[in-house]
């Protein structure tokens, strides 16, 4: 992560990476803060706040800027793969927000010394439904491909540049559509025990089939094949029957 190190462009907010695309633009009046956790004070603590700005979602990192920019802060940015346990807040009072964890990274204005630093963002207008859903899924997508790129060792960069030989075309951005039933789908009708019955005994080339209690008719595959082979047990209550049957016969003979 950074702070002053995002390239501003008056007429599109920020100049893009190579192979950077928006995904997401926050609410206004986004509230930003940059604390050092309880959990590891130091000697020196972190506490860089921001009462409203606007975060860019990227299908690289995330970026802050600040309705009205300082000399001491004017932008903020962190890869997607640097951000760690990241999850939306619902207080009872106040507006809601989303936390993550951060790993620094040299160079980036930010104290070396800090081995994690922690970022809120307040959506004072709402919005943190769709901000952290969308997150979690390009992070997801991210992290396949670059983990799919160390594999066939086509990096082996460190993790504050992973992206430096990861090829973006290859993370899909687009959100997965929802499944609808087409219509043209070919599922077979569910019929009840009483009309399976009759197709029983009437003549055809329909053949029930039970399934979960109930029966249903189908015609069979053209490319099934009847097993090669027997059913497991086939054997065994092959020769029972054949034994049941002689006891049967001998003892009608000795009546």
């Amino acid at each position: 992560m950074s702070i002053n190190w995002v390239m501003l462009d008056g007429s599109q907010g920020f100049v893009r990476l190579p192979g950077e695309r928006i995904i997401h633009t926050s609410s206004p009046r986004i509230a930003l803060a940059l604390t050092t956790p309880t959990t590891y004070p130091g000697n020196n603590p972190l506490s860089i706040h921001c009462n409203s700005g606007i975060a860019y979602l990227t299908n690289q990192r995330i970026v802050y800027l600040p309705e009205k920019a300082t000399p001491e802060f004017q932008s903020f940015s962190a890869p997607l793969l640097n951000l760690h346990d990241s999850h939306p807040v619902f207080p009872w009072f106040g507006p809601n927000s989303w936390q993550s964890v951060l790993q620094p990274v040299p160079g980036g204005n930010l104290p070396s010394t800090q081995a994690a630093i922690e970022l809120k963002l307040t959506f004072k207008e709402g919005g943190v439904t769709d901000f952290s859903p969308a997150f979690k899924r390009i992070k997801e997508r991210l992290q396949q491909v670059v983990s799919a790129a160390r594999a066939e060792n086509q990096t082996g960069r460190r993790q504050d540049s992973y992206l430096g030989d990861v090829n973006l075309e290859n993370v899909h951005l687009d959100q997965l559509p929802s499944y609808q039933e087409s219509g043209h789908d070919r599922v077979a009708p569910v019929i009840t025990t009483t009309d399976a019955d009759d197709l029983i005994q009437s003549p055809g080339s329909i053949s029930p089939t039970i399934v979960a209690g109930a029966r249903r008719t189908g015609s069979p595959a053209p490319d099934a094949q009847p097993p090669s082979d027997a059913p497991p047990g086939y054997e065994e209550t092959q020769q029972q029957s054949i034994q049941a049957e002689l006891d049967r016969r001998f003892s009608q003979t000795q009546s």
